[in-house]
């Protein structure tokens, strides 16, 4: 994780600095600098020092993966990598009932940010506890 840490540092301080420049060189002519790249530039900065933050905290609690160590050999990442979630049609169902809420806000129709919001929460759900009703073979 400290190979991410670092990749995400280096992001965080190139928008950080964007974001100062873009700060500067918008506000040169105006009175007030634009304030919607400047926020976009700032947050992405922000977020990436948390990302980074993030993988520098967990980096500290575990050991050294092969990918950190400047001797490692490719064989020494070789085995089961981890568990991956196998294919599902739960995220799509997510996808559509967040667009329908947004249609609903975009267009003024309330009813359909009410349904939107519904779908989206028996979606999330669905997503959520999709490990814990076993599988079809098992019952």
């Amino acid at each position: 994780m400290r190979t991410e840490a670092k990749v995400f540092g280096v992001i965080a301080l190139f928008m950080l600095t964007a974001t100062g420049v873009y700060m500067f060189w918008t506000g040169l002519g105006a009175a007030h600098p634009e304030w919607s790249g400047t926020l976009t530039l700032g947050l992405g900065g922000v977020f990436s020092v948390l990302c980074g933050g993030y993988c520098a905290l967990v980096a500290r609690r575990i050991p050294l993966r092969p990918e950190d160590r400047p001797d490692a050999e490719i064989a020494d990442g070789a085995g089961p990598i981890g568990f991956f979630a196998p294919p599902g049609f739960w995220p799509l169902g997510i996808a559509l009932s967040v667009s329908a809420g947004a249609v609903g806000i975009a267009a003024s129709q309330w009813w359909l940010l009410l349904v939107g919001a519904v779908a989206a929460i028996v979606a999330i759900a669905g997503l959520v506890m999709e490990f814990y009703a076993g599988s079809p073979e098992s019952r």
